[in-house]
């Protein structure tokens, strides 16, 4: 678990830290202030630019896109890992790029230089830096896209490529997360994703708090599995199957409403994250008002007993004050973030939980 967090260069945020980060952490902010770029750069840190977590990102904001004009410009400017940069710009060979750091942990994300050369094992890839790398002849190197960690180096992509290629190019990687880091995006998990994680707890104790959960909304579920699924289109995949006491078929998870998916994807995902991240972009989405209160301290209650730190992000008030009457009861497990746009650029204040509850009582803006 981190206890900080630094951002330089990384979409919106310019240079920002945060000092107090806790086992459940809840963002807040208004729209396009920066809370799904500050709930991306921990999935990056976290996952050490993973090859699924970036093109995922990539694709989830369509930015693949590239305008007609710049299709065949510079690898600077068409690269869809631009976006990543402050500014949407690649930076240059010897330009600073993102640094991503916690604790004593960084990962700087920039651009590199590669030349190839014989040797006796054949030919051979090395890193240029210092004097070499500023006196480089660009027709002898390749550009790549690098992770630096402390004192280790790691070409992650080659500059110049489309999404196509880097998906690709990319295959073959090592696609394992140094810890278990789980995503729940705004739309929600797929259903083959949900029930990998599902077949990964089905028939532990685990199986019994995804149960807990749905039972907020529908007291009645006695159980949940996974079935193939029968349309023509999607016999690869299975959907989730809920039993209901004095009901004798089983019914599909997704008919009983979004607040019941909502909530099986949340606690399915936060069981799947044990001694690792969960990271939740809009936790109300779905979940009326009401049950919210109920949900936080599910979450509170397994995070602690499932050592899993949990990022979370919401607009809601409703959201907010039910997260409030929760933290309450574990004041030294939560924290308030909330993210502001300020002359362009996204910025961070922290809050207490006091200056949250005097907040909320006086209706001052917390969104």
């Amino acid at each position: 678990m981190i206890s900080n967090f630094k951002i330089k260069n990384f979409r919106l945020f310019s240079e920002v830290e945060i000092n107090k980060l806790s086992q459940v952490n809840l963002i807040v902010g208004k729209n396009s202030a920066g809370k799904s770029a500050l709930l991306e750069a921990f999935l990056l840190y976290f996952s050490k630019m993973s090859v699924d977590v970036l093109l995922d990102l990539l694709n989830s904001r369509q930015e693949h896109w590239v305008s007609a004009q710049n299709k065949y410009s510079s690898q600077y400017i068409s690269s869809p890992i631009r976006h990543l940069f402050k500014g949407h710009v690649v930076p240059d060979l010897l330009e600073d790029g993102f640094r991503l750091s916690a604790e004593s942990k960084e990962i700087h994300v920039k651009t590199a230089a590669y030349i190839s050369e014989d040797s006796e094992l054949g030919l051979s890839r090395r890193l240029l830096e210092g004097e070499e790398l500023e006196n480089y002849d660009s027709d002898f190197v390749d550009k790549y896209i690098i992770l630096k960690e402390n004192s280790s180096s790691k070409a992650l992509f080659p500059l110049g490529r489309d999404m196509r290629d880097l998906r690709r190019s990319m295959a073959s990687r090592n696609k394992k997360t140094p810890i278990p880091c789980q995503f729940v995006s705004t739309n929600g998990l797929s259903d083959m994703k949900a029930s990998s994680l599902w077949d990964g707890i089905s028939l532990t104790d685990l199986e019994k708090e995804v149960l807990i959960g749905i039972n907020l909304i529908e007291p009645q579920a006695t159980g949940i599995t996974f079935v193939e699924n029968n349309e023509q289109h999607s016999r690869n995949s299975r959907i989730p199957l809920v039993k209901i006491a004095n009901i004798e078929e089983p019914v599909p998870l997704k008919s009983l409403g979004d607040g019941m998916t909502r909530i099986f994807q949340i606690i399915l995902s936060l069981v799947c994250a044990k001694d690792g991240i969960l990271i939740i972009d809009e936790f109300e989405n779905g979940l009326h008002w009401s049950v919210q209160k109920d949900v936080w301290d599910i979450v509170f209650k397994l995070a602690l007993r499932l050592n899993v730190q949990v990022f979370c992000s919401t607009h809601s008030r409703d959201c907010i004050q039910s997260f409030e009457s929760v933290w309450g009861s574990h004041k030294k497990s939560g924290s308030f973030i909330r993210v502001v746009k300020e002359n362009g650029f996204s910025n961070i204040k922290e809050y207490e939980f006091e200056l949250l509850s005097d907040s909320l009582e006086t209706d001052v803006e917390v969104r």
